[in-house]
């Protein structure tokens, strides 16, 4: 072999090299998986749905990531998270030091509105001497429904840390909530109210029978993010973040208006 020959195989080696790193790189195969939390992201028809999904969609499409979507329990989506044996996300966590500590967590996708106490009309009588979300959670007589490794943010996590709440968890999915405070199981539940309609919704129950009520000590709404397996590659974590600054009004939702 001649050095010009050696030199061009040289070249066409490298030349098919390093295209395919970029591609592999380019063409990160993503699990996205999300639990049942109307109306952020939920199954009907067997179909993914959620305006936060929907957006979700929209960032990984113009991050040039291919992904497949699918709905598990919250324990199971953090164990997924939690062992990286594949890159994997999930969609509309909130950040938590536990949390930060196993995930990668995207800039935020959305801030919810202020958190308000589902219960129903019979029992809103109940609250009427309550001002504050400390007071309703040191009442003993009130049972607070909630799903297993939900968190609602710092401040209200905190707040359960320190007050001893009575609690009914369960590990399927929020819109069983409902029933069981219909059922008289539970008391109240925590909700964002722009999830309250849909979730009456699927849950099968009168919205009428049903009232929500506001707090003094609810802080403002919690910021959602997308969190993600160490085993997502940190290019494709750059792609979307860069991504969701382009679709997404950042300065609004770090800094919302009282």
């Amino acid at each position: 072999m001649t050095k010009l020959t050696a030199l061009l195989s040289l070249f066409a080696l490298l030349g098919s090299l390093l295209p395919t790193t970029v591609a592999a790189d380019n063409a990160t195969d993503l699990h996205v998986v999300y639990l049942e939390r109307p109306p952020y992201y939920w199954t009907e028809n067997g179909q993914p749905r959620g305006f936060l999904l929907a957006l979700t969609r929209q960032i990984l499409d113009r991050a040039g990531i291919p992904a497949s979507f699918s709905q598990h329990p919250p324990n199971r989506i953090m164990e997924e998270i939690r062992s990286g044996q594949e890159p994997t996300c999930s969609i509309g966590w909130f950040k938590t030091p536990e949390r930060e500590a196993f995930a990668r967590f995207s800039l935020p996708i959305y801030r919810d509105r202020p958190l308000v106490l589902l219960t129903t009309a019979d029992k809103a009588h109940l609250f009427s001497r309550h001002k504050t979300l400390r007071s309703v959670f040191a009442d003993n007589a009130l049972v607070m429904a909630q799903v297993a490794s939900f968190s609602y943010g710092d401040a209200v996590d905190r707040m359960q840390k320190e007050v001893p709440v009575r609690s009914l968890t369960v590990s399927s999915s929020q819109k069983v909530l409902p029933k069981l405070i219909l059922q008289g199981r539970a008391s109240y539940m925590l909700a964002a109210p722009e999830e309250v309609p849909t979730l009456l919704r699927l849950a099968e129950v009168d919205a009428d029978r049903f009232a929500v009520l506001t707090m003094e000590d609810i802080p403002a709404g919690n910021l959602r993010h997308l969190i993600c397996s160490e085993s997502v590659p940190a290019g494709a974590r750059e792609r979307i973040d860069a991504a969701i600054a382009e679709l997404t009004d950042q300065g609004a939702l770090l800094n919302p208006k009282p």
